[in-house]
């Protein structure tokens, strides 16, 4: 049976839960970690891609840009992973950039804000489930006619394991998470170590798309890279928007969460990328660019397609990002007459359940309707990144000193309500 989770009952006192069983359902900082920033962690499957895909318009030259761009984006990265920090501290009932917008902005900017995240979550389901069963068929082509079946299959597996609770959810994919970041580290180690390719015949007999006779990279082009390659910046505000969905003190947890995750996805970015311009790497059809750093770094044989699996299985289970901070978000919403009353329900496990119904359903209308194309929804993901970004900073940098102190009395509350 659902109950509001604005209302507790008052007729039945001693049938209330007590704290400690509704934290036995909530997120510590590793659990948080597998949970909410699977998203983050798998945008290196293609948020390099997307860059080397832009640059590949100038040729050979324009590839040479592709570290740059990165550590470009890697600065970025920083920038937002302390933002979301001073935003989890200011704000730790959750809400993000919503949060932020709706207190210092007013509701119409708020309103902007959560519909851009509310898009960035279910762009990142299509994509991610997308991205994962294009691992997949870069390994076993034969599988490619049947991309869209697989898709909603692995869409269907996550909803049924989100309505379990978001703590048991994290539990599962634990193990999946340390086993591909473990794998991208250990072909980053490797290639490092590797003066040319091992191997290429992950590529062969597929068409480059790199243009010929590019001489010049333009300034709107480096833009254009660095934009898409934003698209791995999707998923680092997850954490922040479900600092409720972590266990006490819920604030100085999800700090370490979001600080964990925005070091192990800049190392990730810089070092597929300094792979990229040492093995002079070249997009082909049909293959993923990860595939063929695996492919150069490891060679073509069992531990690449550890790393294809590993990729496939990570990206697949990255929608779970979304299944955790959505539902959340639009609890909110509901609590502010933005929404049905319903999205405010919650089942017995913390499982906001209409909202991951919701979810579910609109992300199969999306992946039905783009045929299982990753590379149609990838550019979109940056609407929500920027969006997101551009009405918090304004108006946090109007009112820190007052956020700054709600942030201490926020900090004060959760080391008291830990300590009793």
């Amino acid at each position: 049976m659902s109950v509001l989770t604005t209302a507790p009952a008052k007729t039945a006192p001693l049938a209330e839960e007590q704290p400690d069983t509704g934290e036995r359902h909530r997120l510590t900082a590793v659990t948080g970690l597998a949970a909410l920033s699977l998203d983050a962690m798998a945008s290196v499957a293609y948020g390099p891609e997307a860059i080397v895909l832009v640059l590949a318009a100038a040729g050979g030259h324009g590839l040479g840009f592709t570290l740059p761009v990165t550590i470009a984006i890697a600065g970025l990265l920083a920038v937002l992973v302390a933002s979301y920090r001073q935003v989890i501290a200011a704000f730790p009932d959750g809400g993000g950039s919503y949060a932020v917008a709706k207190t210092h902005l007013g509701r119409r900017a708020s309103l902007v804000a959560a519909a851009s995240l509310v898009l960035d979550y279910v762009l990142n389901v299509a994509v991610a489930v997308t991205a994962g069963v294009a691992a997949l068929t870069s390994a076993f082509p034969g599988l490619y006619g049947d991309r869209l079946w697989i898709c909603l299959a692995v869409l269907a597996l996550i909803t049924a394991v989100n309505l379990r609770g978001i703590a048991d959810s994290a539990k599962a994919f634990l193990a999946p998470t340390a086993v591909f970041v473990l794998a991208i580290l250990t072909l980053i180690a490797v290639g490092l170590f590797r003066s040319a390719p091992v191997s290429t015949e992950a590529a062969q007999g597929h068409a480059s798309v790199v243009a010929d006779n590019a001489t010049t990279v333009g300034a709107l082009l480096l833009l254009k890279a660095f934009a898409s390659g934003c698209s791995a910046l999707t998923g680092v505000e997850a954490i922040a928007n479900a600092v409720p969905s972590f266990r006490t003190p819920r604030a100085r947890r999800a700090q370490h969460a979001e600080a964990a995750l925005g070091a192990v996805l800049g190392v990730m970015l810089i070092g597929l990328a300094v792979l990229i311009s040492r093995f002079h790497l070249q997009p082909v059809d049909g293959v993923t660019v990860l595939a063929q750093l695996a492919d150069a770094s490891l060679g073509h044989n069992c531990a690449f397609y550890v790393v294809q699996f590993a990729t496939m299985t990570l990206l697949a289970l990255s929608a779970n990002t979304s299944f955790g901070g959505l539902p959340v978000l639009l609890k909110l919403l509901a609590r502010d007459n933005h929404l049905p009353h319903v999205f405010a329900l919650k089942a017995d496990r913390q499982v906001h359940r209409h909202g991951v119904l919701t979810l579910a359903a609109v992300s199969a209308a999306l992946l039905v309707l783009s045929g299982g194309d990753t590379n149609t929804l990838v550019p979109l993901f940056a609407i929500g990144v920027f969006v997101g970004f551009t009405l918090r900073r304004p108006a946090w940098s109007s009112t820190g000193a007052t956020s700054a102190a709600r942030g201490g009395a926020a900090r004060r509350r959760s080391t008291a309500s830990a300590r009793s």
